[in-house]
């Protein structure tokens, strides 16, 4: 640019500017017009573009105020001097807070005042509050650094002359450019890439992250930026513009590129203002704040801040798609890949062609493909079924394209068959969806997939939008083909993969609209399985597997499927073996792509637990799940194990040191005491060690043991007593185990004909990574017994063994509380559900209140996920029925939700309390 523009732009007559007490007030006095501004509804660019101008004077200002002040002989020294601003600041681009990139250039002639000269304006900058990146460099260090040190040659790259001699400026511009700007312009290329993947690595290797960095995660405003960069190594173009005036971006990737930069500039500065300084993670609570000043509402089906963010990652994986593309282009071609195009390889089907093994279409066919909807989906199978990477070119090409083209004209009998046989592999299918999906194809399949792009959902539990979501699903189910196990053998026997991959893709499509989202989504699976010509059979298993795909999680993890009626009521609605099977890998994909460690090992033996028992009731034959137990054969089984432990010195199955060997005859006797679910869920060396407790227990010395399961990464705790030693023994336990820091998944409540409890707690401990130390394991156990035994009350160990939390890694929004009570699912238990947001303490209050009602917990199920607990669970009377009472339901449902409510929103403002979500469910 022509140096001497900026001199004349800037206000001369705001000299003031050089002193820190008016140029503070002046500083202020345009934040808060931004802020005004911003609320009027001034553009991005207005705002990075006015403050740019605001620093330029003050620097123009304070350098000539020290200029002149100095006067006398050093104006010769200064005359071989100038300022420069450079980095993002050189481009123009500051945001409120922003360092200032400054670099102070000169000739070796003004080497003697060039120290003091950058001292007084670096200090002014400083006074000011801000953050400077200065430098003082000459004419030949600059070329020096900048061929050593990548960082500076960037920063660089972007010089812009703010004030002094602008021949000093040109002289570096043009030996810059000689020496520096166009040489190893392909290293530069390959050494900006791996520095923007060190970024991904430390920012986030997606772009769809809850908190993004607006500036440096995939997607952000340095991808913008690297297109740049690369831009102006590789065709010395120094903006977009140039860049698309050359025709190296096509016209809608500039003006996307335009759009999503502007998007960005602006969420920038409000971020900025709001936090008084250079905050650039898009936090959940700016979120919400954001989504208002955007303008968006809330809708019944989806919240404000879901449509902002679905509009953020939109446009930030365009920035990506496009600067990623712009670059493949501009890397260069190597001498072999040049000759060989003398020589192409021959055509595939007169259509495609393998270039250094990227599947591409030349020139001459380009078209035809692109108008063919056949040829596009033959494009994409044969890359998946030949292992072939495709031409980033094309992509662009056909994301271009597809934009115009009507989905109608993808309702082919072809073009159906040919999506059957991609979905059904072999090859990558999860690859080629995302492949199509990036380039606007998926949608004209599914048209739904259109309204879910970028869908964000609102909570911790999803880390993901709904489309990447669905595309990691089918990842994931394709990945347990290659595992050993259960799963995997399920998956490598399905013969028929392109109905469950299907399922997969299309499980979470109807999220987004009013009503539920399984019953909008069988309707798009019923719609896509007709113009996919699917037969009746397989419609209705697509549609079933749609609808239902949260059937078997629920039923896991929240009902007791060793309960009879649960399990056949689970298996009747299933039908048929083959419906299991998909049904079974659907749900582990689905956790499993929710986001890291989701799908655990305990919630994976649950799952495989359920599979079992279900099987054999949907293939007809009943014997392995009946509720009939063989206690003789179990009998032997636990006389075989003690005695083994006992050969082996086994402390953990002989509680006692010389404890006699029970009787075969004892041994049946206690297991007639126990109800069916426990003997049918809990391991046989579980029993031994419950049973050896039992053996020597006494009224007034209740007993904990303890076990870690390795390959479930949990914590079990058994707390043996007669029921005579506590009353309330639940909410005891869960008090001392939330007091620990534990977290509580499961809990299976036992009390005896003969008044012996055997109470089960499955734990996990976030205090270790893996199993935890015998004294920690040791320390809980006693403290259980302690307050058990009455020696200290609950609420006082509560009080005492407060932790303090880290900020909650979720959505600040209060979560709705729901409880919902249910006679019919079992014959011998009242079911309660319980969802509430998940507070330190809030189980225990619940079991509390559950306890003042005078209800028995038999079976209690907790999963936690941040931001919501949803607790499980199974109760009678204390004389051990059902409550039937339709009024006693009513007091129940209605205690249990107020106590929640009250416990969730203590010590919360009410404007906290006013802004609960409305739902759906039986709630008071």
């Amino acid at each position: 640019m022509n140096p001497s523009r900026v001199e004349q732009s800037v206000d001369v007559s705001a000299s003031g500017l050089s002193t820190t007490a008016t140029a503070q007030a002046v500083l202020e006095e345009r934040r808060q017009g931004i802020v005004q501004r911003l609320r009027d509804g001034v553009s991005g660019a207005e705002i990075v573009a006015g403050f740019t101008d605001l620093i330029d004077e003050v620097l123009v200002c304070r350098y000539r105020n020290v200029v002149s002040r100095r006067g006398g002989g050093a104006a010769g020294g200064v005359q071989h001097c100038c300022l420069v601003a450079v980095g993002g600041y050189g481009r123009r681009e500051l945001a409120p807070y922003s360092d200032i990139d400054v670099m102070m250039l000169y000739r070796t002639s003004g080497e003697s005042v060039v120290e003091d000269l950058s001292t007084q304006v670096f200090t002014h900058l400083w006074d000011l509050g801000f953050q400077v990146g200065h430098s003082v460099r000459s004419i030949a260090d600059c070329m020096v650094y900048a061929e050593e040190n990548l960082q500076i040659k960037t920063s660089l790259m972007e010089s812009r002359f703010l004030v002094g001699n602008p021949s000093v400026f040109q002289e570096f511009q043009q030996r810059f450019a000689k020496r520096v700007l166009g040489r190893r312009v392909e290293e530069f290329i390959r050494e900006k890439l791996e520095e923007r993947q060190q970024d991904y690595e430390k920012f986030g290797k997606t772009v769809f992250l809850l908190e993004p960095n607006i500036k440096k995660t995939k997607g952000g405003l340095r991808d913008v930026h690297l297109l740049q960069w690369v831009g102006m190594a590789r065709y010395r173009a120094t903006t977009l513009k140039d860049i698309a005036n050359l025709g190296m971006l096509a016209y809608q990737e500039y003006m996307v590129l335009l759009e999503a930069r502007e998007y960005l500039w602006k969420v920038r500065a409000y971020l900025h203002l709001q936090a008084g300084r250079a905050q650039e993670i898009l936090l959940f609570d700016e979120q919400v704040r954001l989504a208002e000043a955007f303008g968006y509402q809330d809708h019944p089906h989806i919240l404000a801040v879901e449509q902002f963010m679905q509009q953020y990652y939109r446009l930030t994986t365009e920035i990506h798609n496009c600067a990623m593309r712009f670059i493949g282009n501009a890397r260069a071609v190597s001498f072999w890949t040049r000759l060989k195009s003398y020589w192409p390889s021959p055509l595939i089907d007169g259509l495609f062609r393998v270039c250094d093994g990227r599947l591409s279409i030349p020139g001459e066919t380009l078209i035809p493909v692109l108008e063919n909807p056949e040829h596009v989906l033959r494009f994409f199978h044969l890359a998946q079924t030949q292992g072939l990477e495709i031409d980033g070119r094309v992509l662009e090409e056909m994301y271009c394209h597809m934009q115009d083209v009507p989905d109608r004209t993808f309702v082919t009998p072809g073009v159906s068959r040919r999506f059957r046989a991609l979905l059904a592999g072999p090859g990558s299918v999860s690859g080629t969806l995302t492949l199509m999906h990036q380039a606007l194809v998926l949608e004209k399949l599914v048209p739904a997939f259109n309204r879910v792009r970028g869908l964000m959902q609102f909570n911790q539990y999803h880390k993901y939008t709904v489309d990447e979501h669905s595309l990691l699903a089918v990842r994931e189910v394709e990945c347990l083909g290659t595992q050993p196990g259960v799963l995997g053998e399920l998956y490598r026997e399905i013969p028929r993969k392109d109905i469950l991959h299907l399922a997969v893709l299309l499980h979470d499509v109807g999220k987004g609209l009013p009503e539920d989202h399984a019953e909008v989504g069988q309707t798009i699976a019923r719609d896509v399985a007709s113009r996919l010509e699917f037969d009746a059979q397989e419609s209705a298993t697509l549609q079933f597997l749609v609808r239902e795909h949260l059937l078997m999680a629920r039923t896991a993890f929240r009902r007791d499927h060793h309960d009879e009626k649960v399990l056949l009521t689970f298996a009747r609605h299933v039908g048929t073996p083959e419906r299991l099977k998909h049904l079974l890998l659907l749900t582990v994909a689905d956790i499993a792509a929710v986001g890291p460690g989701t799908l655990t090992k305990w919630k994976e033996s649950l799952l495989l637990d359920l599979y079992a028992r279900s099987i054999q009731r949907v293939s007809g034959h009943h014997g392995q799940v009946s509720s009939t137990i063989d206690l003789d054969h179990l009998a032997d089984e636990i006389l075989t194990r003690w005695t083994s432990h006992a050969q082996q010195g086994d402390g953990g199955a002989a509680a006692s040191p010389g404890q006699a060997l029970p009787s075969r005859a004892w041994i049946k006797g206690q297991l007639e005491t126990f109800p069916v679910r426990y003997l049918a869920g809990t391991a046989t060396d579980q029993m031994v060690v419950h049973l050896s407790a039992i053996q020597s227990l006494t009224p007034d010395s209740p007993v904990v043991e303890s076990t870690f399961h390795a390959e479930l990464q949990v914590c079990e705790y058994t707390f043996i007593a007669f029921d005579s030693v506590a009353s309330g023994i639940f909410m005891k336990i869960t008090g001392v185990l939330i007091a620990k820091g534990l977290r509580i998944l499961d809990a299976q409540i036992v009390t005896r004909p003969d008044g012996i409890v055997v109470d089960t707690f499955l734990v996990k401990d976030p205090d270790f990574e893996g199993p935890p130390t015998p004294a920690r394991m040791r320390k809980v156990g006693d403290a259980l017994v302690s307050v058990l035994k009455g020696d200290i009350p609950v609420e006082d160990f509560l009080a005492q063994n407060q932790r303090v939390l880290s900020r909650r890694e979720g959505p600040l929004q209060p979560l709705r509380t729901e409880v919902n009570l249910y006679n019919e699912m079992s014959d011998q238990f009242t079911i309660i559900d319980v969802f509430a947001d998940n507070r330190q303490g809030i189980l225990h209050r619940i079991a509390k209140t559950m306890y003042e009602l005078g209800l028995s917990i038999h079976v209690a199920k907790i999963s936690t996920q941040l931001d919501q607990m949803v607790a499980v669970f199974h109760v009678t009377e204390q004389s051990g029925r059902k409550i039937k009472d339709s009024r006693t339901c009513d007091a129940i449902q209605c205690t249990v939700y107020e106590e929640a409510e009250r416990f969730v929103h203590a010590g919360k403002s009410d404007g906290a309390l006013s802004g609960i979500r409305p739902g759906t469910g039986k709630v008071y």
